[in-house]
């Protein structure tokens, strides 16, 4: 598995995702796994040459020779269907080039949704697809910032669906996937993990909501009877500042927002030097996934103004946890 590339998709041609790809490869962190990008090279080379970056070592950006073309005009910060086409289908490609046997995982740059909405309706994202691709269609989407660990219930859906999608059964496969990822990532023989309630003060005692008592406590119940370690379900604004004091090893989120904003608010930093990316990783695939924690930044796009940070780190913790995974299952 050692010789394997890891291979990154580019993501959206009129977005950032072809910048941090030049900038990652100029500066190519020391992993096990050799790198090969998914992608057009004429794309990368007037991206390149539009923000004068310099190529990567002697051989420059080693691109996967047989990538699909983009077959559309080149628009920095707009929506476009070919664009959306193209990203998706560098995503699929490297997806089977990884069930081949191949390659070892798949790092993804970010794709514009409503972009690939307009040639594939209903698309969601790519944990969605990828986890359609691998057999399972409701893949379980983990943030990673370091020590910082949130797995969610739901993602992609609207907040009416996502109370709806957060029963017994899904908190509980989100539960050991994130006991699995935990204790590969972080060593830890038994994570303390705490469960998010999904109402005001988890619901008070069914007063702000029948969901915790319902739904969530019998999960809760049904993971300590497997032996792992779960406490809730806990008011999120309790439960997320433990996870930053080390209380708990990881969080078990509701909903998407739930995770993503307070999440995202830290890595993000509020603005100033981000010495450590936020991650995204899908949980429990036969095909490990990693990617970026943001979107596809029309508004920079092919300025000079993008920061690769998160697309290195998920980079790095691909490469991680291919080190603790014989069977690359998350």
């Amino acid at each position: 598995m050692q010789n394997k590339p890891i291979l990154i998709t580019i993501g959206d041609p009129n977005g950032i995702g072809p910048e941090i790809c030049l900038k990652l490869m100029a500066k190519l962190p020391k992993i096990k796994h050799p790198v090969v990008l998914i992608g057009d090279m004429d794309v990368m080379e007037e991206c390149r040459k539009a923000l004068k970056i310099s190529k990567a070592g002697k051989g420059g950006v080693p691109i996967y020779a047989d990538s699909v073309p983009f077959k559309g005009k080149l628009q920095p910060g707009k929506v476009s269907k070919a664009a959306g086409a193209a990203s998706l289908a560098w995503v699929c490609q490297a997806v089977e080039i990884v069930q081949d046997g191949y390659a070892a995982a798949v790092v993804t740059a970010p794709l514009c949704k409503e972009a690939v909405e307009k040639t594939l309706p209903g698309f969601q994202g790519h944990t969605e697809y990828i986890g359609e691709m691998c057999g399972d269609k409701e893949p379980v989407l983990a943030l990673v910032l370091g020590d910082w660990v949130v797995a969610h219930v739901s993602t992609h859906v609207s907040l009416a669906d996502s109370i709806k999608k957060a029963t017994t059964e899904r908190i509980v496969k989100t539960g050991k996937l994130l006991n699995e990822f935990l204790k590969k990532y972080k060593n830890i023989k038994n994570p303390k993990i705490g469960v998010a309630g999904i109402n005001p003060h988890a619901g008070e005692h069914g007063l702000f909501g029948k969901e915790e008592m319902q739904k969530i406590m019998p999960a809760v119940k049904k993971l300590r009877s497997m032996k792992i370690n779960a406490v809730g379900p806990l008011p999120a604004d309790v439960v997320f500042p433990q996870l930053g004091s080390k209380v708990f090893d990881g969080v078990i989120a509701m909903y998407h927002d739930q995770g993503h904003v307070v999440t995202k608010t830290l890595a993000f930093d509020l603005g100033k030097n981000r010495k450590v990316g936020g991650v995204n990783t899908t949980l429990g695939l036969p095909v490990l996934r990693t990617s970026v924690d943001h979107g596809v930044g029309f508004d920079i796009a092919w300025q000079n103004k993008a920061d690769e940070t998160s697309l290195r780190d998920a980079l790095l913790l691909a490469d991680k946890l291919l080190a603790t995974s014989q069977d690359q299952r998350i």
